[in-house]
């Protein structure tokens, strides 16, 4: 995993994993964070953010379970946050708002920022809202062409922007980085999205897509953390 690890533009001197590691201090927009007294709450929001995402993982698994009348092919994720033990799907919104929020405070502490990154940062912070709103919005799960009522309307909006908003700012972020992984990361991201719909097999397709590039970058955040709280 430490080979996927990228290294961080803009430094001139020292770098390991990312994080330039001779002369950290305190002072934001340098190459020198994360300084080490913000070490374990980087590492701690990678954590929140990793646990968020695999419970949310593991909530809509359980519920394609659960829920055998929603075919993957016909039926949007978030069709289980209707019905019985909607409260599952509604909670993993909500679960995974914290993680993207997460996220995007770690990278805020982690990384030195550029117009980009501040962008990219502001985005995933746009993302976490659009997900709260999913969960306090169901979608219209009868209607034949969705959404065809208010709370459907607000439903699909507000999920259009939090996924887009990710996608973009996974191509932002990737300008922060040397490694290639996260370019391929993220044009992997706006091809799913360019190539397949909202609905069915084609959303879960995306959304798994998106959730790994999430998992990918909270695992990054984490060893950022834990190395420094180690030296």
């Amino acid at each position: 995993m430490y080979g996927l690890l990228p290294i961080m533009e803009n430094s001139s001197s020292l770098v390991q994993g990312g994080v330039d590691i001779k002369g950290l201090t305190h002072k934001r927009g340098t190459d020198h964070k994360p300084a080490k007294c913000q070490a374990k709450q980087v590492a701690w929001l990678a954590l929140i953010a990793i646990g968020g995402i695999v419970y949310f993982i593991v909530a809509v698994v359980v519920l394609h379970f659960l829920r055998p009348e929603y075919t993957p092919i016909n039926h949007a994720v978030s069709n289980y946050a209707v019905g019985p033990n909607g409260y599952l799907m509604t909670a993993a919104f909500y679960v995974l708002a914290l993680s993207v929020f997460a996220l995007a405070l770690g990278i805020f502490r982690s990384i030195a920022l550029t117009n980009l990154s501040r962008i990219a940062i502001l985005l995933l912070c746009l993302a976490s809202s659009g997900i709260v709103v999913m969960g306090v919005f169901p979608g219209d799960v009868h209607a034949l062409h969705p959404p065809a009522i208010i709370t459907g309307v607000i439903h699909w909006t507000a999920a259009s922007i939090s996924f887009l908003s990710m996608m973009i700012a996974a191509f932002l972020l990737s300008s922060s980085f040397k490694s290639d992984v996260a370019m391929v990361g993220a044009l992997l991201l706006y091809g799913i999205l360019a190539l397949v719909g909202w609905i069915g097999i084609g959303q879960r397709i995306y959304i798994t897509v998106c959730l790994l590039w999430l998992l990918v970058l909270a695992r990054w955040i984490w060893s950022v953390g834990m190395r420094e709280n180690r030296g």
